[in-house]
């Protein structure tokens, strides 16, 4: 197995351990479990979803796919990953049982170091390359998002030390680090990874490409303030109109590549078509949704109601993110086994995204109208045994394959 190859294989294996951590937070709130405290669970999946699948996966394939292999072979970016691996099992291990103490915050505390360490040398590597424009402004504007992204845990930090009961800190600390995570980070390495993919299939990046990168880059920073409108602020208002006004530019142009670029002719793989579609779609509502909460009403309804906030999260975490690594892992070859894709394994991954994500809303829509039912605790709870169960055979699917191959 080459190192890509591991490092592909540890991340899928991580999705499940993922996975798993969601089936037991549901499983917590059906059980008594008086052996397991919520919110030290809550914190382990949280902090193991960010750093171990999704941020150990993007910049796996930053580093593989946007430098040439003598680049990326070279032994800082191993530590890099080694330390974003070691970080992030330890919190995945440890949150459960300590909470927040001296080894959970050394832990991520390492994770905010690997990345700090990744982003100048991968951005000078990266301005070195023959990379098209886009995919450089769209790789340059995550890796700032990244960084910027730390002012989350800065402020969380800082609250835990000085024991401060400023709850206003505590929100716009938690606001600012999942924003500049899923809209920032996630999405623009999603589509710096997209444009490479498709550029090295063929596909000739167009100024509308270009457009479509530079709005959605310029939309992250007032785009913040759409998550921050509850502090009455007219500055905030008008950042969040700015950024409403950059998402819906951008979404224009995005939609229109995506009318006009032939997907069937780039996609090996029915499955990893249709996964990326189901992807596509999910940042398109995702963009709208982010659009929608600049309205008072919708937003506080929004950002009042766990489940919607939850489902939203889940959204790009799982309908777009995840959708969209898997799907580039398929296509990729890390899935075959004897010529032959193993499919099942994202079936039962996909029925499980879909049905967290339907239950999830129609519970938010009951909530609002003070209906709510118990009975989607009992919904939510096997939908995670389907997404566990998915991503495990996804996980022992990608084993199966490099043991074919070695």
């Amino acid at each position: 197995m080459n190192r890509k190859g591991f490092w592909i294989s540890l991340c899928v294996i991580n999705l499940s351990i993922v996975a798993f951590l969601g089936f037991a937070l549901r499983s917590k709130i059906l059980f008594s479990m008086p052996f397991i405290d919520y919110r030290h669970l809550l914190s382990a999946h949280s902090h193991f979803a960010f750093g171990g699948w999704v941020g150990q996966s993007i910049i796996t394939l930053l580093i593989y796919n946007l430098l040439p292999s003598e680049q990326a072979g070279k032994k800082i970016y191993q530590q890099i990953l080694g330390t974003i691996a070691i970080s992030s099992l330890g919190m995945a291990f440890f949150f459960p049982f300590m909470g927040y103490n001296i080894i959970t915050i050394i832990s991520s505390s390492l994770y905010i170091v690997a990345y700090f360490l990744f982003a100048p040398i991968f951005l000078k590597d990266l301005l070195r390359t023959q990379q098209p424009k886009t995919i450089k402004l769209l790789s340059v504007a995550a890796i700032l998002s990244l960084l910027i992204s730390s002012l989350g845990p800065l402020g969380l930090s800082y609250i835990l030390f000085t024991h401060s009961g400023n709850s206003m800190l505590y929100r716009d600390s938690i606001y600012t680090f999942l924003h500049f995570q899923y809209n920032g980070f996630f999405t623009l390495s999603i589509f710096a990874l997209l444009y490479q993919w498709l550029n090295k299939k063929g596909y000739s990046l167009k100024a509308t490409d270009q457009k479509f990168a530079v709005l959605l880059s310029l939309s992250v920073i007032p785009a913040l303030f759409l998550s921050l409108l509850w502090h009455n602020n007219t500055i905030f208002y008008l950042l969040g109109i700015i950024g409403c006004v950059l998402i819906l530019a951008s979404l224009y142009y995005f939609l229109r590549f995506s009318a006009q670029i032939q997907w069937n002719s780039f996609f090996n793989h029915s499955l990893a078509k249709n996964l990326w579609l189901l992807a596509a779609f999910s940042f398109g509502l995702k963009m709208l949704l982010n659009v929608g909460t600049i309205y008072p009403a919708l937003g506080n309804a929004i950002y009042g109601n766990r489940p919607v906030i939850i489902g939203f999260l889940h959204l790009i975490f799982l309908g777009f993110v995840s959708f969209f690594l898997l799907s580039h892992f398929i296509e990729s070859g890390f899935f075959t086994r004897k010529g032959k894709l193993l499919r099942m394994p994202f079936m039962v991954f996909t029925l499980g995204v879909i049905g967290n994500e339907a239950f999830l809303m129609t519970q938010g829509l009951e909530i609002l109208f003070k209906t709510n039912s118990t009975l989607y605790s009992w919904l939510l709870w096997g939908a995670s045994i389907v997404l566990f169960t998915g991503a495990l055979f996804i996980a022992i699917a990608r084993i199966k394959t490099a043991r074919s191959l070695a």
